[in-house]
């Protein structure tokens, strides 16, 4: 069976409409028109009857009063009475009505020659007899009797008409109410009642209740709409459990400043106390010195981690400032140092003393998000990741390059959307690309990424330099 949508049941539905009543029009002009064709063959009925009563008139007074003159009269009447009544046998349609003009047509025959008979001799004398007389009645009558019979007849045929014009009429307001109770039918079940459900649906979705609505296969607009909803429901159960996943980072994150802030004591007393052994114990052992030495090192190494995570953690405005790019790189590096697994290599090709004008952390925040990103992207297998940078007609140019998977197209336009992540719900947020985009627009550039499946990803990032501090 043929599937109809709303927009083409609503076509199907005035087309049928148009026909109907376009039908009933048409029938109701018919009628109208015959209505008309019947009240003009009525009235030269009526002036048919009234010549007729005419020429009756004339024929008593002509045998009250015997005047002669009369004769020319009534043949006057007689001529007139016989081409009206040629003219309506033409426009008479029903058989009785012809029957009854034929008639008619020869008693007018009979009576003239009747009156011929009686009319006056070249000596002018009246042809008079009982038998002539009589029979001049008799068919005079019968003439009155016919235009009675016509004129009753055309007369119930308007009435006829205009019955079927009224029954036309309830029919059409009878077909009108049922095309309008079908149609508050329709709109009622298909489309006031699922709005109501969209409705409902998206007020429970307001106050945090996400739930699919049932989708009837229905092959109609209503049916998409609730596909799309339904949809946005799913979407937005996963953009709540990443919401509650990022919110789990940030308090890690600022539990893991918390901590970062206590670990500078105890990394204070180490080296303290290393640099107090190294003092008294110089050169009287060589492994201990160089014991000591590594300790010192790692010390200081791990106390820059501690004050860069904590740079990187407090939360303070947008304070751009003249900076050089290898050392927000570099930066950045150290940080993520530690979540680089053994089969990824990282390097970076950086110039020195190139500056930018730029937010260090927030710049920063970019670069580690780009390297986590691209970390994830390579997974288990070996591969390499490579930052790099050169000047370009008064920009920087930063390249960040994985060996990853790479990206179909489809992904690849949709990858600096808010929330949108191909990671299982727990890996990701979907959030860190969308943010290195804010970031890099807020300093006036421009990213754009490039990748192929199975070729791996670049991310190119152009800043504008600090002309005053590269001068």
């Amino acid at each position: 069976m043929l599937k109809l949508n709303i927009r083409q049941k609503i076509i199907l539905g005035i087309v049928i409409f148009s026909i109907c009543f376009g039908c009933i029009g048409m029938i109701s002009y018919m009628n109208t028109l015959q209505l008309e064709r019947e009240v003009l063959i009525i009235e030269r009925v009526d002036d048919l009857s009234n010549l007729i009563l005419e020429v009756r008139r004339i024929e008593k007074n002509y045998f009250l009063y015997r005047d002669p003159s009369l004769f020319s009269q009534g043949f006057s009447y007689l001529d007139r009475a016989e081409k009206l009544l040629n003219v309506l046998m033409g426009e008479f349609g029903n058989s009785e009505v012809k029957k009854s003009g034929q008639g008619l047509k020869t008693d007018m025959s009979r009576y003239r020659d009747l009156l011929q008979q009686l009319a006056p001799a070249a000596d002018n004398k009246v042809r008079t007899g009982p038998d002539r007389s009589s029979k001049l009645r008799e068919v005079g009558q019968a003439l009155v009797e016919y235009s009675k019979s016509i004129s009753r007849f055309e007369r119930a045929n308007i009435l006829s008409i205009n019955q079927e014009l009224r029954s036309n009429l309830t029919l059409s307001m009878v077909g009108i109410a049922a095309v309008v109770l079908a149609l508050v039918g329709f709109v009622s079940s298909n489309i006031l009642k699922p709005l109501t459900q969209v409705q409902e649906a998206t007020r429970k979705i307001s106050q945090g209740t996400f739930k699919a609505l049932p989708i009837k296969n229905s092959h109609d607009e209503i049916q998409q709409v609730f596909a799309a909803l339904n949809s946005m429901v799913e979407q937005l159960l996963k953009r709540r459990k990443q919401l509650v996943q990022a919110q789990k980072l940030s308090s890690i994150g600022t539990l893991a400043s918390g901590i970062a802030h206590q670990l500078n004591n105890p990394l204070n007393n180490i080296s303290t106390s290393c640099q107090i052994l190294m003092e008294g114990k110089k050169g009287e052992d060589a492994l201990a010195d160089k014991m000591m030495d590594n300790i010192m090192q790692e010390t200081l190494r791990s106390r820059d981690i501690v004050k860069g995570l904590l740079e990187f953690s407090r939360e303070r405005e947008y304070s751009p400032g003249p900076i050089e790019i290898d050392k927000i790189v570099q930066s950045a590096v150290s940080l993520v140092s530690s979540q680089v697994p053994s089969n990824i290599s990282l390097s970076t090709n950086i110039p020195d003393h190139i500056a930018v004008h730029v937010d260090r952390r927030k710049m920063q925040e970019a670069f580690i998000n780009l390297l986590i990103n691209a970390i994830q992207a390579i997974g288990e297998k070996s591969g390499e990741i490579r930052v790099s940078a050169s000047v370009d007609k008064g920009n920087i140019v930063v390249t960040v390059s994985d060996t990853g998977q790479g990206m179909s197209p489809d992904i690849l336009e949709r990858i600096f959307d808010p929330f949108f992540s191909t990671k299982e719900v727990g890996q990701g947020t979907g959030l860190g690309l969308y943010i290195v985009y804010g970031i890099i627009e807020k300093h006036q550039g421009k990213i754009r990424a490039e990748s192929r499946p199975g070729e791996g990803t670049t991310f190119v990032i152009t800043i504008p330099l600090d002309t005053e501090h590269n001068a």
